[in-house]
């Protein structure tokens, strides 16, 4: 097949990659044999962590396109030529293409960040695209993009929060281990930027000694890496310039078999990535603190989305309120931008599920359904906005395009920490009644920062077990009293435990917070809870404390 093309040279015209940003905008060329080279010299490298069928893909959309052959490249020739699939595949029934395609890409990215990151043909699949491109590479540093909403798949400004992840410092005293400092830093360099919630500047080895403060990071994480009788360990800080501040540091010890460096690399990526960078992490936090006080009018896209955080964390009235004002402001003036959609859609979905005082819940259904499609289709590779359409769909009674999008955002980066506590949540109330619990209690024991409304779902599979006594502890980890959810929770576990009097309490509290609840009680548990068995317990666990729904 490529016979006909050995010695021609293939033209690529393209611009500056988005990802790493490192490349000049002119046209080159490569002949076939320096692609076929570079594609041999990807398949085998230990630092292209791909399953063999993403090596199949990987294969035959490069051949494909030396082909002369890139305009027949689709999901549909890919899923019959490479994964086996017959005449009759669908792609919007069965997604294996799309997932694939993301799972490669980050294996190429992990490849260009590691042992690639020299070479000269930087081989990627762009985002909407089965079709490779082939770009030259000119350095090897990683920068900040540019802020432009509508070219990126999030919007950063330039005020958008930036952290500097600087490589590793080698304290083992044996040269040889210099690499483990520039892989932990890659490596949480590439988990962060998934999160797509701030913006990352990654030193490599030639940035060592460099000034932070010559870069527009607010923030810097830095490290070091020893080595005693115990094993390896790795020290990582994380310093706040604008305050001259160490405000977190943390320990990994490791064992000295390095043949397992890879997966602990990932780990604790992932780890650190939740905790630093993640939605209720220690940046946002601080970040959310200082914006607090700001008047609507005066808040940047991203405190906007601050605030959803913040009502995300307590949701109490007050912070539904702000949150809310601040998001549509946001989406008037950054309508391409998909968090602003996505979220918003949350804030909708709690008004029709929740029955918000002081909304108008008739058209909040629709809108929430809406607005979360919106953010899917701005953003479909993100995982967070995957999982929002899932919830939404659950709400709305969509059970089988609820279990499409959260199997679709699960498979989207099943390894990382950002979104598994929210896919477990939503997997559970689905019915996934292991895996989702296994992935909100990975999370908790991992992220000290994990969503609370997690506590829903493992209460929820611990009544449906009959472990009442279990489900009392996880509605005692709820501590969200500004929803009636809270003292239904309680009031409902305590029945079913006959603790009568302690259970009458929050049957109290539940109808002061939602009084007309004998009445609406059966379709509000029925928007979260979607089996007969466990909200017919639920029912009864109020029943005997006084609150009989009709």
């Amino acid at each position: 097949m490529l016979l006909k093309l050995l010695g021609e040279r293939v033209r690529v015209v393209y611009q500056i990659d988005e990802d790493h940003n490192s490349f000049s905008g002119f046209e080159t060329a490569f002949s076939a044999e320096e692609i076929q080279q570079q594609l041999q010299r990807i398949l085998n490298s230990p630092d292209f962590n791909a399953t063999p069928q993403q090596r199949a893909f990987l294969d035959f959309v490069v051949n494909q396109t030396l082909a002369g052959n890139s305009h027949c490249i689709k999901g549909y020739t890919v899923a019959t030529q490479v994964f086996g699939r017959d005449e009759n595949f669908d792609q919007a029934i069965d997604p294996i293409v799309s997932i694939q395609a993301n799972k490669l890409r980050r294996a190429l990215e992990r490849y260009y960040l590691l042992s690639g990151k020299e070479d000269i043909i930087h081989l990627k699949i762009p985002k909407g695209s089965y079709v490779p491109v082939f770009n030259r590479r000119t350095t090897v540093e990683t920068k900040p993009a540019p802020y432009n909403c509508k070219d990126q798949d999030t919007c950063f400004e330039e005020s958008w929060p930036a952290v500097l992840i600087k490589p590793f410092i080698n304290l083992t005293n044996d040269t040889e281990k210099n690499y483990l400092g520039a892989g932990f830093a890659t490596e949480l360099a590439t988990e962060i930027n998934r999160s797509q919630a701030v913006s990352v500047l990654h030193y490599g080895a030639e940035g060592q000694g460099k000034r932070s403060s010559d870069t527009a990071a607010r923030f810097v994480i830095e490290g070091n890496i020893r080595e005693d009788e115990n094993g390896i360990k790795v020290v990582i800080n994380l310093m706040d310039i604008k305050t001259s501040r160490q405000i977190w540091s943390d320990t990994q010890l490791f064992d000295k078999d390095l043949t397992t460096i890879i997966n602990f690399q990932e780990e604790f990526a992932s780890i650190v990535g939740a905790i630093v960078a993640g939605e209720q992490g220690i940046i946002f936090k601080i970040i959310s603190d200082e914006s607090k006080n700001k008047q609507p009018e005066q808040l940047k896209t991203h405190e906007a989305i601050l605030r959803y955080h913040h009502y995300d964390q307590t949701l109490s009235p007050d912070d539904f309120r702000r949150a809310f004002t601040a998001l549509e402001r946001a989406r008037l003036n950054e309508p391409e931008c998909a968090q602003v959609w996505t979220f918003l859609a949350r804030l909708y979905a709690d008004i029709f599920s929740l029955e918000i005082p002081g909304f108008d819940i008739r058209d909040s259904e629709n809108k929430a359904l809406g607005y979360a499609e919106k953010g899917a289709n701005l953003n479909p590779d993100n995982q967070c906005a995957r999982a929002m359409l899932a919830f939404v769909r659950m709400l709305t009674y969509d059970i089988a395009g609820a279990r499409k999008e959260i199997n679709l955002a699960f498979e989207l980066n099943p390894k990382s920490l950002y979104q598994m506590d929210g896919i477990g949540y939503v997997k559970t109330l689905l019915g996934e009644w292991e895996l989702g619990p296994a992935l909100i209690n990975k999370v908790m024991r991992l992220n000290p920062y994990y969503k609370p409304v997690v506590h829903y779902g493992l209460w929820v599979n611990c009544l449906r077990q009959h472990d009442f006594q279990n489900a009392y502890l996880e509605a005692t980890g709820l501590r969200r009293p500004a929803i009636f959810w809270y003292p239904l929770a309680r009031a409902s576990t305590l029945g079913l435990l006959d603790k009568i009097k302690e259970g009458k309490k929050y049957a109290r509290d539940l109808l002061q917070l939602k009084p007309d609840f004998k009445e609406r009680g059966r379709i509000l548990i029925g928007r979260y809870i979607k089996f007969d068995n466990i909200s017919d317990l639920v029912i009864e666990g109020l029943d005997r404390v006084g609150v009989t729904v009709y």
